[in-house]
């Protein structure tokens, strides 16, 4: 994702401010320490994980799904208050949870129960914060997007949404424990995906992927989610696993990671007619490493707005909706 600091209309390849320059680094963190502090983080509800073990193509998956929403009073009173936001416009109130999983849809709900678990330990509190957050949420809706055009392709559309949602997992950890980290960091402002990384190990000795893969191992995250954030940087990754459903899931989130980036970056993209939208998801929003690109860039930009316009609604239901027991 690109950073949330005003970005200048430089060259994009241009050398980030403190990456090479007299700017010192700080001396490397050891990954044990980074490791320490992960292991800080609460660990996810146990509803969570056995949410991300569902398997969606089976015939149970919404009554399964609907008995563990019931066991967590908690997540079960969130469901039902962003069942009855405005923006869902019920015709009656929802007062049920089973309600709730019909309105909302029961492949959304697994998504929405994890946003709302990794929400609870990373609030938002500030408009960084809520960047970040709009970012995690893009990249989900436009991965299960993605994997949704996808033919004879073996992708859960679920499973690409969580992928996305955790991707940069290891940013929240930053903006939560390491908050000087990151501003230091982001006043470099870093215009693409590898100035960050870059800028990352130079100014901190560490990078966010190392802190996201800690993390999905400490939450127990299933392997191929893990897998993805680990490499959603390498581009070259998904070649690397041939056919195998792992290396799509990978360039499909890659993919998505780079359009939230593009989006962040350039609102008024998504308004543009359909030649020269597509012409900028060509330029910005595929990598020549990738054998081929998931989607091609044309049949993506009928559906940039209406990604732009899921996770901005997402965002202020999810971000916004009050916690449990405030009396709102």
């Amino acid at each position: 994702m690109t950073n949330s600091n005003p970005l200048s209309a430089r060259d994009p390849g241009a050398p980030v401010r403190g990456v090479g320059s007299s700017v010192a680094p700080r001396e490397p963190a050891k990954m044990r320490d980074i490791a320490a502090g992960v292991e800080q983080l609460p660990l996810l509800p146990t509803i969570v994980l056995r949410v991300l073990r569902l398997n969606p193509r089976s015939d149970r998956y919404f009554e399964d799904l609907l008995a563990l929403a019931e066991e967590d009073p908690t997540f079960a009173v969130r469901l039902i208050r962003l069942a009855n936001a405005p923006t869902s416009a019920p015709a009656k109130p929802i007062v049920t949870i089973r309600q709730a999983v019909i309105r909302l849809g029961a492949r959304e709900c697994a998504g929405l129960v994890t946003a709302l678990a990794v929400s609870r330990i990373f609030v938002p509190t500030t408009a960084s914060h809520r960047h970040l957050w709009l970012h995690a949420l893009q990249t989900a809706v436009a991965a299960r997007t993605i994997a949704r055009m996808l033919v004879g392709q073996k992708i859960l559309p679920e499973q690409a949404y969580l992928a996305g949602l955790l991707h940069d997992i290891g940013r929240f950890v930053m903006f939560d424990g390491a908050t000087e980290d990151l501003q230091r960091v982001d006043e470099t402002h870093w215009h693409s995906p590898q100035q960050l990384l870059d800028a990352e190990h130079h100014l901190l000795g560490y990078d966010h992927v190392q802190l996201g893969d800690q993390v999905c191992h400490r939450w127990s995250i299933p392997t191929d989610i893990t897998e993805v954030v680990k490499l959603h940087h390498d581009y070259d990754a998904p070649r690397a696993y041939g056919g195998a459903p792992i290396g799509s899931l990978l360039a499909v989130v890659q993919m998505a990671d780079l359009l939230s980036a593009r989006m962040m970056q350039t609102p008024e993209m998504a308004d543009l007619d359909a030649i020269d939208l597509t012409a900028d998801l060509s330029l910005h929003c595929s990598r020549p490493e990738w054998t081929q690109a998931p989607v091609a860039p044309s049949v993506l930009a009928q559906r940039v707005a209406p990604i732009r316009d899921e996770a901005a609604e997402m965002a202020n239901r999810l971000l916004d909706a009050p916690p449990p027991g405030n009396g709102r």
